[in-house]
């Protein structure tokens, strides 16, 4: 029987923050300003898609998404508080809100990623089956498995809510590096398997936000956590 667990047993892999906003127009005349405006606060700065709808930027400290309705900045290697994090996110969002003019966010966001490793997909369904989130007798489904993959449960009020999701996965990533480095293992693929249970969370607001009332500095640390604290009740229940 795999151990219970906690939000401690889980390492944080990615966090993205979205703000959705009726449809800015300006995007059409002020992305190049958005991106010129942000440059020095980033490291590496680069557009790498851009057209009239939607752009995209990466930058050492994350990714930049910049689309008609909404914006978003992800990072893959977030700090635990989110503090870092939510002081990148503000300096974007500053930029955007002044550059398109906007002053009410539809839905402000924040979803989080965490995994816990396991041997193998085996494991990983053991461990999120252990959880007992669902209160189903434990018999072959659908034909399919007797035990469940994937959970998910919403919370939704009228000020905020909350998506939970937690998925036992199996993959892998394969590298072919280039033959001009010259290294012993370049003419060879190289593997690494990825096997865990993964939780996802997106907290969100559902009630409009006025930009002027909204600060990421504040609400994303506070946001952060309420999704641990909840997170935890639920696994640890």
């Amino acid at each position: 029987m795999p151990p219970s667990l906690t939000v401690d047993d889980f390492k944080m892999i990615r966090a993205v923050c979205e703000l959705r906003y009726a449809n800015a127009y300006l995007i059409y005349d002020r992305t190049g300003h958005v991106f010129h405006s942000i440059r020095d606060s980033f490291t590496d700065l680069r557009v790498v898609d851009a057209n009239p709808t939607q752009s995209a930027a990466l930058a050492d400290e994350g990714r930049f998404g910049l689309e008609v309705g909404q914006c978003r900045f992800t990072t893959d290697k977030p700090d635990t508080r989110l503090e870092g994090f939510a002081a990148h996110c503000k300096r974007f969002f500053d930029v955007v809100a002044d550059c398109l003019e906007v002053r009410m966010f539809t839905r402000v966001g924040l979803r989080v990623f965490f995994r816990r490793d396991c041997r193998d997909l085996e494991e990983s369904r053991k461990m999120l089956n252990s959880l007992q989130l669902l209160n189903l007798p434990s018999t072959v489904r659908f034909g399919a498995s007797a035990e469940a993959d994937e959970v998910m449960v919403r919370w939704e009020g009228s000020q905020v809510g909350a998506l939970l999701r937690l998925k036992a996965e199996s993959g892998k990533i394969d590298v072919i590096l280039p033959p001009e480095l010259e290294l012993e293992q370049a003419s060879a693929p190289l593997h690494k398997a990825i096997n865990g249970v993964v939780l996802d969370v997106d907290y969100y607001t559902v009630a409009p936000v006025e930009r002027a009332q909204w600060d990421a500095t504040a609400w994303i640390p506070q946001a952060i956590r309420s999704v641990k604290k909840e997170a935890e009740s639920i696994l640890s229940r």
